[in-house]
């Protein structure tokens, strides 16, 4: 587990279609759309009043949020349609009669197939999790709390705090423990301690939910009347856990949240905390030094160990299991529909529950993902688009290059850190070359909820193996058929899955302006992140360190704060955008286009292009930009996206970024007066 991650996109899609070039599927004329439907615009609206609603308001209109959604645009959409394709090719696996133990079918099929079997769900109710309540009920003494908590982290519930292995930031060669904030369901700090009348409903609302888990769970441990009052008891301990908790702003800053120390160090700030106890579980004999993001939130948890009771601690305990498996929807349909009714319908606003394949098609894809994008690959994707994709990052960085060396902000000494870092840039690609070792997961037919437990146990053990080992710079932190991309600043390396390389983002066949104001966007924006208020912190060999003159990290911070005010003017349905939250990404989306659109000026230098359907390539950058954040959403999901999410509203991605372009006021003469005019002295222009 890395210590920042950047994604594109604010939804974590899982599966998508590759809708170029495929083997064995459609071409990618056959199933794109027309690249340029007037039929989705809106031309009664300016384009520089608001670009967004201009590319993408007829669209809007013909596009209501289906019932199972809490938002619908491009990115929903390729998910969507890849997850019909996978659906066929996990029912082909499933249903063969010989898969070979072990294999790769037989993990897939199997995992697939068990999330099918809504009457084994409902017989077995919460059967598959007794042995584990048991193990729970059976706590006695401090011992066994920190026994039984140690093997709910392993196996994927959120107790605690979090423990994982990760390079060390300022060393970057090297793996170290990172220990860090956790332990609490609820989205952030903000959902325990914030008196606004929404988080109040929505706390109320948690220990409803939390209640009628623990009366499912009776059997002898809880009763009607303990149900509610247990639920109380959960919701006061993570406050009390919240309140010594960093808020998301805050975790922002990487210096902050480096905190090295020896374990002996650790043992002695957090003396109630039985970390022997836990070592011999996690099988760790020992340990030199570890990174604490947040020591007082870690201070707080060891003071709480002792504040609460042993029976209080079980209680929290038995509502961590039983809430990550109902999140995980690997139970009985009445306990799915507990989890739907708090989880997606309260928070998020959806209306109606996704079908059982579909939930087990995402299952399967998250749990053994890395397996099926094996299957995914081998089938339906063709090299030849690794190659036209790479030509395109080749353009950009030269372009990314090229604007750096004409900065003006910037000294000298920088730019050529700045290139160097640049240089070192690895670029992942489509799919792995190397796949990661799955022989260590066994996958049964005896419960879908204990295959969820035996993934997350791999996936533990995988991550604290790395422990004392080289770092493996070849592993991917996404699968291949994700629709989305990353950018990673302890290794330095930028990710494409080759989900995300179909429409809006890239089609073979259309032309070089939609390309880059779609996939070419979204390889700067992830480029970006490399020098963003985050990765800036970081050299070209992943390491934290000072790289920037002083003058220089002045005048970018100076204009990052720009940014952060822009931001925060934002609104939507009454709740503003966060500046200080968002800038990484709003940052990344900035560069990105602004990146991309000089590659563009670069290419057409040597292959022209004309105007198409009465728009100049330019244009069409623009307006392929605008596709990919087509999207409509509930207002109680964007509400909940303002208050925890990097990524600010889909239209907002838009509207920030193009405001601040002088190539976008040339393209569409945007005026004084006009929605998105800005005068010079408050557009920021950073690369």
């Amino acid at each position: 587990m890395k210590k920042v991650f950047y994604s594109l996109a604010f939804i974590t899609t899982g599966i998508s279609l590759v809708a170029i070039s495929c083997k064995n599927g459609p071409s990618a004329s056959a199933i794109s759309p027309d690249e340029i439907n007037l039929a989705n615009f809106d031309t009664t609206v300016k384009p520089g009043n608001d670009f967004f609603e201009y590319v993408n308001g007829g669209w809007l209109k013909a596009n209501p949020v289906p019932a199972s959604e809490v938002r619908w645009g491009s990115f929903d959409i390729a998910n969507d349609t890849n997850i019909t394709r996978v659906h066929k090719l996990l029912d082909g696996v499933a249903a063969q009669t010989s898969k070979a133990a072990n294999s790769i079918e037989q993990k897939v099929g199997d995992y697939y197939a068990m999330g099918l079997d809504s009457n084994k769900l409902n017989k077995d109710g919460l059967a598959p999790l007794q042995d584990e309540l048991t193990k729970i009920n059976a706590v006695k003494d401090s011992k066994s709390l920190w026994e039984e908590s140690a093997r709910l982290m392993q196996m994927g519930s959120n107790v605690m705090f979090k423990f994982t292995v990760g390079q060390d930031d300022k060393i970057s060669s090297k793996e170290i423990v990172r220990i860090e904030q956790g332990g609490m369901l609820l989205p952030s700090k903000d959902y325990y301690v914030d008196t606004t009348a929404r988080m109040k409903m929505i706390r109320a609302k948690y220990v409803e939910y939390l209640t009628q888990l623990f009366v499912q769970a009776d059997g002898g441990v809880e009763t009607k009347n303990m149900a509610p009052k247990n639920a109380e008891k959960v919701l006061e301990i993570e406050t009390a856990m919240a309140n010594s908790a960093m808020t998301q702003i805050e975790t922002r800053d990487v210096h902050a949240t480096y905190n090295k120390m020896t374990f002996a160090e650790l043992e002695k700030s957090t003396p109630n905390i039985d970390w022997a106890t836990c070592m011999n579980v996690w099988g760790l004999k020992s340990i030199d030094t570890v990174l604490v993001a947040q020591p007082m939130f870690m201070k707080k948890v060891s003071e709480l160990s002792k504040s609460f009771t042993v029976d209080e601690w079980k209680t929290y305990l038995r509502a961590q299991l039983l809430a990550t498996e109902a999140i995980r929807m690997k139970l009985s349909d009445q306990i799915s529909d507990i989890n739907f009714d708090f989880w997606n319908k309260t928070l998020n606003g959806a209306k109606a529950m996704k079908p059982r394949w579909r939930r087990s098609v995402e299952a399967t894809n998250a749990a053994v993902g890395d397996l099926v994008g094996q299957l995914y690959v081998a089938k339906y994707f063709s090299a030849e688009t690794k190659e036209k994709v790479h030509t395109m990052v080749t353009n950009i960085i030269a372009a990314y290059k090229e604007r750096i060396n004409n900065l003006t902000w910037m000294s000298p000494e920088t730019k050529k850190a700045a290139i160097a870092k640049l240089d070192k840039i690895t670029l992942k690609l489509c799919y792995p070359d190397k796949w990661r070792d799955f022989s260590a997961l066994e996958i049964k037919n005896d419960a879908y909820a204990l295959n969820a437990l035996r993934s997350n146990t791999y996936r533990f053990n995988y991550n604290i193996n790395r422990l004392g080992k080289p770092v493996d710079r070849t592993e991917w932190e996404m699968t291949p058929q994700t629709v989305n991309a990353y950018y990673e600043p302890t290794l330095n390396e930028i990710c494409f899955p080759a989900g995300i390389l179909q429409f809006p983002f890239f089609d073979a066949n259309r032309d070089d302006a939609m390309n880059y104001g779609g996939i070419g966007v979204v390889i700067g924006h992830e480029l970006t992140h490399g020098f963003d208020d985050q990765g800036n912190q970081y050299d070209g060999d992943g390491n934290m360190r000072k790289w920037w003159t002083a003058a220089d990290s002045t005048h970018y911070f100076d204009k990052l704060g720009l940014v952060i005010r822009q931001f925060d003017n934002f609104e939507m349905d009454s709740v503003h955008v966060k500046g200080k939250l968002t800038i990484g990404e709003n940052t990344a989306d900035l560069g990105g286009t602004t990146i991309a659109f000089q590659a563009l000026e670069n290419d057409l230098k040597q292959n022209p292009e004309g105007v198409v359907k009465g728009f100049t390539p330019e244009q069409r950058f623009f307006i392929g930009f605008a596709q990919v954040w087509r999207q409509n959403a509930r207002p109680a999901y964007i509400r909940q996206m303002v208050n925890t999410n990097p990524h600010a509203p889909a239209n907002f991605r838009v509207l920030g970024p193009l405001a601040n372009m002088n190539e976008f006021y040339t393209a569409f003469n945007v005026k004084p007066g006009d929605g998105m005019y800005r005068p010079d002295s408050l557009r920021a222009l950073i690369w």
